[in-house]
């Protein structure tokens, strides 16, 4: 369960001026991720143990957001940390009451393998 500001979602990140998972991926339980908002920077970060290793970018226009671009690092690719990235995203959409405009691919292929999302989709 994930705890936003004092709230219960069903994400696997916490929100304390970020959200965090337990563990980075399925063979490193030793880690912790956060996704923290910057909106300073328009962008969410993932961080490991305190070190950037993604991002998603994002802008915003009244109650929707637009995500066009998610990125891990290279090197560490094919872990799910894309998707940690995103269920943090996502969190915090839910969190604000928003919409999603997924330009980025990747956005769009998580809000699609994700039914139960569907109704945050911008139409």
């Amino acid at each position: 369960m994930a705890r936003v500001a004092g709230k219960t979602h069903t994400a696997s990140t916490t929100v304390q001026g970020g959200y965090v998972s337990n563990s980075a991926d399925a063979n490193d339980s030793t880690a912790t991720l956060e996704v923290v908002n910057r909106p300073e920077d328009g962008r969410y970060e993932l961080l490991r143990d305190g070190s950037v290793i993604g991002h998603a970018a994002y802008s915003l226009n009244g109650d929707e957001i637009t995500i066009p671009h998610v990125e891990t690092d290279p090197a560490l690719r094919n872990q799910g940390l894309g998707s940690a990235l995103m269920a943090g995203v996502i969190a915090d959409v839910v969190e604000r009451n928003l919409s999603v405009v997924p330009v980025c691919p990747f956005a769009a292929a998580y809000l699609h393998d994700n039914p139960d999302l569907a109704y945050l989709i911008k139409r």
